[in-house]
C-alpha cells in the first residue's frame, strides 16, 4: 500500500500516459494538459489550504494509538483527503476526455484512496469528501477545456462549415 500512496511511484506511469497522449493527440495535448494542471492545482489549493483549515479534523494516526505505524503521519489536517481529491480530479478529467478509460482511472483513484485509510492517514469520510471534491473539480476542468479555453486558444473553437452543398437538379 505504501507503493500506491507515494507520489514517486506514479512517475513512470504518468510519463507513459503523457507519451501516449502526445503520440495520439499531438499539439492538441497542450490544452488538455493545461486543463488538467488548472483543475488539479485549484483542487489541491482548495482542499489543502481552505477545506482542511476550515474543518481541522485530526488524522487517525494522530488521534488513535496504532500498534504498528506503517507510514509517517503528516502534521496537516485530515479532511478532505488531498490524495483522494487529486486522484479523483485526474480520474474524472481523463474519463471525460476518453470515456473508455473510466474503469481504469476510477479504479486507480479508488486504490490510492483505499491506501490512505489502510495506512491510517485518513478516515473513510475523508476519502469520501476528497472524492466528491475531486469529481466536482474534474468536471470544472472539463468545462474549462470545453468552454473557457477556446476563447484564448482559437484552435479549440468549433469549426463552422462555410461550404454550402450544391443543390442537385433532379427531376421528381
Amino acid at each position: 500500500m505504501i507503493f500506491i500512496t507515494e507520489s514517486r511511484s506514479w512517475i513512470a506511469p504518468g510519463a507513459m500516459a503523457l507519451t501516449f497522449l502526445f503520440v495520439k493527440k499531438g499539439k492538441k495535448s497542450w490544452p488538455i494538459l493545461l486543463a488538467i494542471a488548472v483543475a488539479v492545482g485549484l483542487n489541491d489549493f482548495i482542499s489543502h489550504s481552505i477545506l482542511k483549515e476550515f474543518f481541522e479534523r485530526i488524522r487517525p494516526c494522530q488521534a488513535l494509538e496504532l500498534p504498528h505505524p506503517i507510514y509517517n503521519c503528516s502534521n496537516s489536517f485530515s479532511f478532505p483527503s488531498n490524495h483522494a481529491s487529486n486522484s479523483f480530479t485526474l480520474a474524472t478529467l481523463i474519463a471525460l476526455f476518453n470515456r473508455n478509460t473510466a474503469p481504469l482511472t476510477f479504479t486507480l483513484a479508488g486504490l490510492v484512496s483505499f491506501s490512505r485509510v489502510y495506512l491510517g492517514m485518513h478516515y473513510p469520510t475523508d476519502i469520501l469528501g476528497g472524492a466528491v471534491c475531486g469529481i466536482v473539480m474534474g468536471y470544472f476542468g472539463f468545462y474549462f477545456h470545453q468552454k473557457i479555453l477556446p476563447f484564448f486558444w482559437p484552435s479549440l473553437q468549433p469549426q463552422t462549415c462555410t461550404h454550402r452543398p450544391k443543390k442537385s437538379s433532379s427531376s421528381s
